[in-house]
């Protein structure tokens, strides 16, 4: 397995907005921090995350997207490369040299002097689309598997930019981030029935069980 461990190139904290048409709140606005943000159950201090039912809470408490993610968007989307550019698509922690090819669902980190673990990667809804002005950006990362992930808090801690992530411990038959989008894609063909394997997963946050 390939050594897994990163620093933390820039934090993002989001307050209180509004987007689209009807003004609906939203957190998808972050900002560069060079504070020191205590690490809790629910998340970074001073991160506002509005609905709880996709963003937030225990199991999405902390938002991690590779930079390297936005050369993908930029080839793919060239029109607005100037707009992918990293804390654009609402992620807390930003880093090169973990991919979500290689982390794997129930990796444990050290983060900062927290100690966290990827729990499911990121749904993007359709704030993403309407942030960057595009209908297609949410169905491309989910595609291209590269969505990045969430963690869930095991010990809180504090966190501030160039704190480094550490790898601790990898879960028996763990699956890579990347891999839990194609069997997304393949349940939602009905000629293939890939719920039981989703259910093993270890680590994986229960919204993420098929029936």
């Amino acid at each position: 397995m390939k050594q897994l461990s990163a620093v933390t190139e820039a934090v993002y904290i989001g307050q209180l907005s509004t987007i689209g048409p009807a003004d609906t709140p939203t957190g998808i606005y972050k900002n560069l921090s060079a504070a020191t943000h205590a690490i809790t159950e629910l998340g970074l201090s001073g991160d506002i995350q509005v609905d709880k039912r996709v963003h937030g809470g225990p199991e999405k408490a902390i938002y991690h997207y590779p930079a390297e993610h936005y050369a993908l968007l930029q080839q793919a989307l060239p029109h607005l490369a100037e707009q992918f550019k990293p804390g654009s698509i609402g992620e807390n922690i930003s880093t090169h040299g973990l991919l979500d090819t290689e982390v794997h669902i129930g990796d444990t980190f050290r983060l900062g002097s927290a100690i966290v673990q990827v729990s499911q990667p990121r749904r993007p809804c359709w704030k993403v689309n309407h942030k960057y002005g595009n209908a297609h950006i949410a169905s491309l990362i989910m595609s291209e598997a590269i969505s990045g992930w969430y963690y869930r808090v095991l010990e809180t801690g504090q966190l501030q930019v160039g704190d480094p992530i550490e790898f601790l411990d990898r879960l028996d038959n763990s699956v890579a981030v990347a891999s839990i989008w194609q069997m997304f894609i393949d349940r939602l063909d009905k000629e293939k029935k890939h719920a039981t394997l989703i259910e093993k997963i270890p680590g994986l946050s229960d919204e993420w069980f098929f029936g």
